[in-house]
């Protein structure tokens, strides 16, 4: 590492979810502001896609260079917890080893730290930089409406005694719009659920912050951006807060497309397809691919579709055997379904995109509102209500589709949404309005804009 640069050590979560977004912002820091960065990294659920990213970033000529923690053992009756909470705990597991790292980095006198920014799952590790006496930050991935909920967490737990999964009607929440008790995010949501303290452990833990980078820009949520650059959230001061988004990869970054995605879209009309995508961790059930299905076809919009194999679909490897009978070749001359990995940002910046059939994924989001693609919410878990909340009712990018008391979002639902998105006046509005954010996000990451100088501020900070 160049010793003249100055030196920022990141800890990000697992999951390209979270890794794109520090990827990224590792390469602003690093070609705009002369920085030399160190990732330490866990070795944990680490896909094919992550291995690649992170040979690509290894290999861009930056000063970025990776460090791999040792692998975590854990216990058979922890291999057992769900996904999230297993999340939790081998980046709990980690703390010691990431405290070993920074130590080793620390003694080379040469290229000291000037900086610590982890993920908001790893908060724990603020506590090992702060013994050790390095600046510390979180960079949160996701957007500042749920920022702010996860740090209004601790006054809803001192001030309810009731869960929101047991509440009717909206909730008031100081700075921001009224939010039904359903649309808060799911760790939120029950009192003895397996997640609520661990989020609740998170809504303190994040205050320990010297300061909280976030991926997203004033204009996309200037209401939930205000009331965080408030300074306190009732009462409580919170760290200084820089907005840096977004922080996306490129079209041209998008791997080599085998799917026929791109060139089938070259054949389609201008803003006239639909994509539909529930990323690469959200798999439906067999009923709901049906009543997809038929929904698209009811609706009479050309559409890709991105239906990828659950894991372990040993029992019916061929995912389209899931569809209705005569789907594809009914819908062959508008529809094209793919079963593997397709370049999605590539796909929403393709000029015959016109729509996004979402499950309001902050990253989805992000990539959308920057090529100006408009969105039917459909959230499937997490904080993905809150944010099709958001999008709807304050941003204004999205119609949202209603799902049943069963869970199932009907055929006749999926039609009603696809017309009204690609056809109907509100869908002409909604697209108008996601246009103007891309040309927002454009903005905020040009010189002087709001991104660009909060980066700049923060990375002031960094070399002090």
């Amino acid at each position: 590492m160049d010793a003249r640069k100055p030196h920022v050590v990141i800890f990000p979560s697992v999951g390209m979810g979270h890794l794109i977004p520090f990827f990224e912002f590792a390469k602003q820091l690093a070609s705009g502001h002369g920085f030399s960065i160190t990732f330490i990294t866990a070795k944990f659920m680490v896909t094919p896609s992550q291995t690649a990213y992170t040979n690509s970033l290894a290999s861009s000529g930056l000063s970025i260079r990776f460090i791999e923690l040792p692998e975590v053992e854990l216990e058979s009756e922890e291999k057992k917890a769900h996904p999230l909470v297993l999340i939790f705990k081998v980046l709990e597991k980690t703390t010691g080893s990431v405290e070993n790292a920074l130590r080793t980095l620390l003694s080379d006198s040469s290229n000291p730290i000037s900086a610590f920014i982890t993920d908001i799952f790893c908060t724990a590790t603020l506590e090992v930089s702060k013994k050790l006496q390095v600046p510390s930050y979180v960079l949160y991935t996701g957007s500042a409406s749920n920022l702010f909920l996860i740090l209004y967490h601790r006054t809803m737990d001192a001030e309810m005694t009731e869960s929101l999964k047991d509440l009717d009607g909206p909730v008031k929440v100081p700075g921001l719009p009224s939010i039904p008790a359903r649309d808060f995010p799911d760790p939120m949501q029950d009192k003895s659920g397996p997640f609520y303290h661990l989020f609740l452990r998170l809504s303190h833990e994040l205050l320990k912050a010297d300061g909280i980078l976030i991926n997203t820009f004033q204009d996309l949520e200037s209401g939930s951006v205000q009331a965080l650059l408030s300074g306190e959230i009732d009462g409580t001061r919170i760290p200084s807060i820089y907005p840096v988004g977004p922080l996306i990869s490129s079209p041209e970054s998008d791997h080599h497309d085998g799917s026929g995605s791109l060139q089938w879209l070259d054949k389609q009309p201008a803003a006239s397809v639909l994509f539909v995508s529930f990323g690469s961790v959200n798999f439906l059930s067999a009923d709901q691919i049906a009543e997809l299905a038929l929904g698209l076809e009811g609706s009479g919009q050309r559409f890709l579709w991105v239906l990828p194999s659950p894991p372990n679909n040993a029992s019916n490897p061929d995912v389209s055997a899931l569809l209705p009978r005569g789907f594809e070749q009914r819908t062959k001359d508008r529809g094209l379904v793919v079963t593997s990995w397709a370049p999605q940002v590539a796909i929403l910046a393709h000029p015959s995109t016109g729509g996004f059939v979402s499950h309001c994924g902050w990253n989805s989001v992000l990539e959308s509102v920057s090529h100006g693609v408009p969105i039917i919410a459909w959230p499937l878990q997490a904080e993905q209500r809150t944010t099709a909340f958001f999008l709807v009712n304050d941003i204004k990018t999205a119609v949202r589709t209603k799902m049943g008391a069963d869970g199932i979002v009907t055929k006749e639902e999926v039609e009603k949404a696809a017309k009204e998105l690609m056809e109907g006046e509100d869908g002409k509005k909604k697209r108008e309005r996601a246009r103007e954010l891309r040309e927002s996000a454009k903005a905020a990451l040009a010189e002087g804009g709001s991104s660009r100088q909060a980066l700049a501020a923060a990375a002031a900070l960094f070399c002090k």
